[in-house]
């Protein structure tokens, strides 16, 4: 089974996990976080080991990171903090079978050669793990920091993709791009199978044909279940129209997952407080309407998030495989 099946067949849905995973959006994560003297969205990140390999262990189909070069205070959210790329390479190494995201990294604030590059190498470091998840950026203040401007960034985007995938293929010179007069130059190493899957966060102001035609997923920001099958069904007719076959929806969901398996559902932004029974009946849901893999952060967790990730293994897991 290829990679992109792993988490995306027709029909069904796959469960993943979004970094950090900490806690520190949650009265006691917060207290905590005070204590420790961090600034509000920059996670403890003390057991980030422990809790990528037991998700690899449990067998949970991905974990995600973000790119989040700049911490500003008015977004206050680092992130996982660590350099996406860097971050990838690590994990690649103390994990076994889990797909590892990212959601997403900012291509225009990047060098497409380097994304292509790095990217390759995680690719094969990993024995073919990555899923290359890409963004717009929407924090304006980073844009000028890197030298770049922020009203021309998808047109960046769509040119850091267009030389990626150029750069990824076998004898394939970069003269034509970069018109250089030197002999052919070629960028190493190239990904096994000459391409990696590509996933869009969000619309990156492109049309949907664009995405569907040049990305293998798209990932989108949580909604409801209702939301969300507007933008299921709007995707699956675009793909049908252009005869791609199959290709994922995935989404994410910021779950507090409480110690009473039966606790009733209560909506926060971007997810909710629910217990584990609940949790299933809203996963059936969003399985219904067409969401192939949901990733699940776990800020708002109440709990240990061991301790959660240990009774989603058990008893939530076991159904989304």
């Amino acid at each position: 089974m290829n990679r992109i099946d792993k988490i995306g067949r027709q029909g069904k849905l796959t469960l993943g996990l979004e970094l950090p995973l900490d806690n520190d959006w949650s009265a006691k994560g917060d207290a905590k976080r005070k204590q420790d003297g961090r600034p509000f969205g920059v996670p403890d990140i003390t057991n980030h080991k422990k809790y990528a390999q037991i998700a690899d262990q449990l067998r949970f189909a991905a974990l995600w990171i973000r790119d989040v070069p700049i911490y500003d205070p008015a977004f206050g959210d680092a992130a996982q903090q660590f350099e996406a790329f860097s971050y990838l390479g690590y994990l690649s190494g103390i994990t076994k079978d889990i797909l590892l995201g990212t959601a997403a990294i900012v291509l225009p604030l990047r060098e497409p050669i380097l994304v292509a590059k790095s990217a390759a190498s995680i690719d094969i470091l990993s024995e073919g793990r990555l899923l290359l998840g890409l963004g717009l950026g929407d924090r304006a203040i980073e844009f000028p920091l890197f030298g770049y401007d922020y009203e021309n960034r998808s047109q960046r985007f769509r040119d850091g993709v267009t030389l990626m995938k150029h750069a990824w293929k076998k004898d394939s010179s970069l003269n034509q791009i970069y018109k250089t007069v030197n002999t052919n130059i070629e960028i190493y190493p190239k990904p096994p199978e000459e391409n990696i899957p590509l996933v869009m966060a969000g619309h990156g102001q492109q049309s949907l044909e664009w995405i569907a035609t040049n990305m293998q997923a798209w990932f989108n920001y949580p909604r409801s279940v209702m939301d969300t099958e507007r933008l299921t069904t709007e995707w699956n007719k675009e793909t049908e129209r252009l005869e791609l076959g199959h290709k994922p929806y995935i989404t994410a969901f910021h779950l507090n997952l409480v110690e009473d398996p039966n606790a009733p559902f209560t909506p926060h932004r971007f997810g909710g407080t629910v217990g584990r029974n609940g949790l299933v009946t809203l996963l059936q849901g969003y399985q219904r309407v067409g969401v192939n893999h949901m990733a699940l952060q776990l800020r708002h967790s109440s709990r240990p998030i061991d301790e959660v990730i240990q009774e989603i293994g058990e008893f939530v897991l076991p159904l989304y495989q």
